[in-house]
């Protein structure tokens, strides 16, 4: 997967913003039409600070939404697949045993607080995961829209990092 130049981000009608995103937020729909109004963008770096921009502006309902696109963690294939292939290598290996748990646990999640829970992998096994997801659901809904979009945002800076990086090999 590769970023777009960020000419065409800048020059792009706004429908076709959340495709172009897609490679950092996953979808992004909400984003689309913030990240449009605040055009041209010097660097795909300063679309994702703007967008840390608009993510902080909003509402409980828009950060639950935008929470609602990510995959859950130990998801299967399939629905990676349906995601993204960076969301597919970012979750590394199945491990039935840690897969199992976080199911029933991305369950209590979601029941608990309305949308998945989002968190910044960043190269840990899916069993590591299982006591982040354990601690988070003692948290408050909002103490996890916040920590669910910051982790979103550091997953964006992490992919653009990468991407950019394939650019110059």
């Amino acid at each position: 997967m590769a970023l777009a130049p960020i000419a065409e981000l800048n020059e792009a009608p706004e429908a076709s913003l959340p495709r172009l995103l897609a490679p950092l937020f996953e979808d992004a729909g909400i984003l689309g039409g913030p990240i449009a109004a605040g055009r041209p963008y010097a660097s795909w770096t300063a679309v994702v600070d703007a967008a840390e921009a608009v993510i902080a502006a909003l509402d409980d309902a828009g950060r639950a939404e935008l929470l609602g696109a990510h995959p859950r963690i130990g998801a299967s294939p399939d629905e990676l697949a349906r995601r993204s292939a960076l969301s597919h290598a970012e979750q590394g290996a199945a491990d039935t045993g840690a897969d199992t748990r976080l199911a029933v646990l991305n369950d209590q999640y979601e029941a608990r607080f309305g949308f998945p829970f989002v968190v910044f992998v960043a190269g840990r096994p899916r069993s590591a995961l299982v006591g982040v997801l354990e601690e988070r659901l003692g948290r408050t809904r909002a103490e996890e829209l916040q920590e669910g979009t910051a982790a979103m945002v550091a997953i964006a800076r992490d992919r653009l990092a990468k991407l950019t990086a394939e650019d110059t090999t």
